[in-house]
């Protein structure tokens, strides 16, 4: 029986590593002016970054649609296959901000969203900060 439990240990998912740059999403204080650009305000670049010894495969939940604007990625694109990254290898998301969480104006907001591996730990947690400023002009 205990050949049996060490089997089915061997079997689940396979440690991987990820690292980001930047760590968190610090945007700042952000103006958002009544027309917004395509490509979200603000917009950063997330670099994923397999920091392990193995491949891990990422797929991108849905994240608040009405807080992030993932260039690239719409609606109906979720969730989104991200692909294989192998030991060493990044992936890059460029990362918008479409709107704040009501009565969040001029206040810290401190949120995030997830990407998924097919490793341990399954969910990645990407973190964001800012303080919206709504330009009314």
């Amino acid at each position: 029986m205990s050949l049996w439990v060490l089997l089915l240990a061997g079997c689940g998912p396979e440690p991987v590593s990820f690292s980001f740059d930047p760590a968190t999403l610090e945007y700042g204080i952000v103006v958002f002016p009544p027309e917004m650009p395509d490509e979200g305000y603000a917009r950063m670049t997330l670099s994923i970054t397999n920091t392990g010894e193995t491949d891990g495969n990422l797929t991108l939940p849905e994240p608040d649609l009405d807080i992030f604007c993932i260039a690239g990625f719409v609606k109906e694109n979720y969730p989104a296959d991200l692909g294989e990254v192998r030991p060493g290898s990044t992936y890059i998301l460029d990362v918008g901000l479409c709107g704040y969480p009501p009565g969040m104006q001029d206040l810290l907001v401190e949120t995030g969203f997830e990407v998924e591996t097919d490793g341990d730990p399954a969910v990645l947690e990407v973190a964001a900060t800012f303080i919206p400023n709504r330009d009314t002009d």
